[in-house]
Parts: C-alpha cells; sequence; structure tokens
C-alpha cells in the first residue's frame, strides 16, 4: 500500500486551511445525518397518523432513501474525481435541505416516501466528494484521525435528530421536525461554496465531462479493486454495519415508546446523548487508533475494530430484555460505539486502497453496496421480523420490535469476520 501515489495538487493546503475544510465538512457530514435520521424518532407518530405497518416504516425509513442514495453516488463520484467538489457538495446539501422540509408536507405513505427518495438524491453526492477533498487536505499519517474527527458528525447529527426531534413532536407535531432540521442547510450550502476551495485547481463543468486521458471509467475502476480483496471484505463489512445499524436505529423510537410507554421529548433526549456520547467516543478513538497502532503495523487497528462488532451482539440482546430503560439504552450504546469506531480505519485504509483518480469512486461503490442493501434493507428487515412476530396483534407490538431488533444484532458476528479477515490480508500484504 505504501507504494501508492498521492495525487498531484496544483498546491499544497496548509495546516489551518485543512483543519478549516475538515471543520466545515465535519457540520456538512452533521446536517446529513440530522436530515436523514429524523425521521426515526417521529416514525411512530406518522405510523400513528397515516396507519402504517412496520414493514412500511422500514420501507420509508431505508429503502426509500437507500434507492437513489446509492445509484447516484456512482455517476457523481466520476464527476467529483475531475470536478470542483465543494460545488458538488453546496448543491446536494441544497437538494436535500429542501427534500427534508418537503417530507413535513407528505399527507400519505407514497408522498412522504417520494420526498425521502429525495432526501437520498441529495445526499447521495456529499460522501464520496468529502472523503476525496479530506484525502487530498491530509496526508497519510494523519488521514485516519482526520477521517475520525469527521465521522464524529454522524453521532451529533443523530443526537440533534433525536433529541430536537423528541422535544419538536411532544411540543408541536412531527411536520414541524422536518422543517426545522431543513433550514440550516440553505445556508451551509453557501458556506461550503463561496469557502472551501478546491486543491486540484480550476477546472470547468464542461472540461470535468470531457474524456480525460488518465480518467478512469467506472469498469476500469472495479477492475483494479476486484484484484484488491481486502477492499471487498471492507465493502461486505460496510453491508452488515449499515443493516444492522440502520435497522436498529430505524425502530429507535418504537422500540422504547411501545416497551417503556415513554414520552417523545424525554426519549429523544435519552436517545440523542446516548448516541452522541457512544457514537463520538467511538469516531474518535477508532481515527486515533488507525494512525496510533497501524503506522507501523497496518491493518492492527482491524482488531479492536472486530472487537466491538463482537461485544455488541450480546449488549444489543440484553438491552432489549432488561426492565430499566436507562440500562437498555446504555447498553445499546455498545452498538453505535461499534458502528463509528470502525469509521476511521475503515475509510483511511480505503482511501489507500484507491488508485490517483478513483478515491471518490472508491468510496461511492463501497456506498452503493453497503447502502443499497445494508441502508436498504435493513429497516425493512426489522420491520418485517416484527410484523410477523405480533401477527398484526395491537397488544403483542412490543414483543414484536424486540424480536425484530435482537435478530439483526446478530449480523455483527458476521461483519467481525470481515474485519478480522481484511487485518490478516493486510498483514500478509507487508
Amino acid at each position: 500500500m505504501s507504494s501508492i501515489k498521492e495525487p498531484a495538487l496544483t498546491t499544497t493546503p496548509t495546516n489551518r486551511e485543512a483543519n478549516y475544510v475538515l471543520a466545515v465538512l465535519f457540520v456538512v457530514i452533521m446536517l446529513n445525518f440530522l436530515d436523514r435520521q429524523v425521521i426515526s424518532i417521529v416514525a411512530e407518530p406518522i405510523k400513528q397518523e397515516m396507519g402504517l405497518t412496520d414493514k412500511q416504516i422500514g420501507l420509508m425509513t431505508g429503502l426509500s432513501f437507500a434507492l437513489f442514495y446509492t445509484t447516484l453516488a456512482i455517476p457523481v463520484a466520476l464527476l467529483a474525481d475531475n470536478w470542483h467538489r465543494s460545488r458538488i457538495i453546496a448543491i446536494a446539501i441544497g437538494i436535500w435541505s429542501v427534500m427534508t422540509m418537503l417530507c413535513g408536507t407528505a399527507s400519505n405513505f407514497v408522498q412522504l416516501f417520494l420526498a425521502r427518495v429525495g432526501v437520498g438524491i441529495g445526499e447521495s453526492a456529499s460522501g464520496p466528494a468529502s472523503h476525496s477533498l479530506i484525502a487530498d487536505y491530509f496526508p497519510p499519517e494523519r488521514r485516519a484521525s482526520a477521517m475520525g474527527v469527521y465521522g464524529a458528525a454522524v453521532p451529533l447529527g443523530a443526537f440533534i435528530a433525536l433529541a430536537g426531534g423528541g422535544w419538536v413532536v411532544e411540543n408541536f407535531d412531527w411536520r414541524i421536525a422536518f422543517f426545522i432540521a431543513g433550514v440550516p442547510g440553505l445556508i451551509v450550502a453557501l458556506v461550503v461554496w463561496w469557502t472551501v476551495r478546491e486543491p486540484r485547481g480550476h477546472v470547468s463543468l464542461r472540461e470535468a465531462f470531457k474524456p480525460q486521458l488518465d480518467q478512469q471509467t467506472l469498469k476500469e475502476a472495479l477492475s483494479e479493486l476486484w484484484s484488491k480483496p481486502i477492499y471487498w471484505h471492507l465493502v461486505m463489512s460496510g453491508i452488515l454495519i449499515q443493516f444492522v445499524s440502520y435497522g436498529t436505529a430505524a425502530f429507535y423510537g418504537s422500540l422504547y415508546v411501545r416497551v417503556f410507554g415513554i414520552g417523545y421529548g424525554d426519549l429523544g433526549l435519552k436517545l440523542g446523548l446516548m448516541v452522541a456520547i457512544a457514537g463520538m467516543s467511538g469516531a474518535w478513538l477508532g481515527g486515533k487508533a488507525g494512525d496510533r497502532f497501524d503506522k507501523d503495523r497496518p491493518g492492527t487497528s482491524l482488531k479492536l475494530v472486530t472487537a466491538t462488532f463482537l461485544l455488541a451482539v450480546p449488549c444489543t440482546f440484553a438491552a432489549v430484555n432488561v426492565a430499566n430503560i436507562n440500562l437498555s439504552i446504555g447498553l445499546l450504546g455498545m452498538t453505535t460505539f461499534a458502528a463509528t469506531f470502525y469509521y476511521g480505519p475503515n475509510f483511511s485504509l480505503i482511501q489507500s486502497l484507491a488508485g490517483d483518480r478513483t478515491r471518490a469512486m472508491a468510496v461511492a461503490i463501497y456506498l452503493l453496496f453497503s447502502g443499497l442493501i445494508g441502508l436498504g434493507f435493513g429497516p425493512l428487515f426489522v420491520g418485517a421480523v416484527s410484523d410477523y412476530i405480533s401477527g398484526g396483534d395491537p397488544t403483542l407490538e412490543a414483543n414484536g420490535i424486540r424480536g425484530g431488533v435482537a435478530t439483526i444484532a446478530l449480523f455483527n458476528i458476521w461483519t467481525a469476520f470481515h474485519f478480522w479477515r481484511a487485518q490478516r490480508l493486510v498483514r500478509m500484504a507487508q
């Protein structure tokens, strides 16, 4: 991996500029997950108002978003490898923010489903371009930490979505939560457009679509990555992580409202604090572990990642069966910790495996598979298991959602296997 060349930049970013760009992208991904996750805390009142099943909740929170979020990431990544990534990110923020607000105007399942599709379309462009920018602004020896800081914004965005969304639902209406979530993105889009510099220099949109001598097609990128089994183990682990984490998170509100009868405001704050503390500490520690342990012995941090996913399984089983809500939420924190601890080591390794002109494409392909399968079908899986256990009996809905969350937790064992295998292959390649 050390033989992979870094891309040539027109100017070398200063530390101050790199840190500023990372801070801006931190806010971007925070808003990304705020708008993506606010639906999880309002899913139960939406279900009651529209008369939906848990399977429909799974479709609305998962597959509707994943369809275009994943498939559009590929063409956008091709553009990101050749055009202004800051422009792409700014446009994306504007689209997903508007579509988030439109979710609040939906009057039936179809309208809400289509609005969520729009959110996915907007958010599809953010990830690959942001990862590629970070890789250009930070040298390899600082990249895992930078990715860890970037990943720490995910649980912060989820915290705001859960705590803020729960408070808004309890005091106003679930529709208002979508409007409040969408507005800040319009401001941040302007900040990104005007203040984040493209280190590759100026490239016109017309030039970006012209064939480049060193530009790889999707077929060529897949061919390059296909020869790297480490990458595909990471992709498989990503599918399973998204499957479990989004499948569980989509029913956070339903689980605790049905089992414990807690109010949305109190629940949102408790869940939000858990996600923020466990998620941000996981992302930060994972990034630090990647830079520290992988410097001399690449792949070492993946052993720690493997252990966190194995530990998450018994913690989740205990969480859905204990009688104390605070203990239950605390135990679920282990799952959240694992789902962010991997971030720095995982994406730093992906950027090292990618060639000069496939940084964004490597992330886009990863997101295509992990998002379409994991994010798309995780919530649907939990909803289907829940409906099967409850059999349509409202008095058994609490047992149904418990069974759905417990069942999907078993996939963390499979996740651990792929990270274990990836670290063995990294060690063998040295």
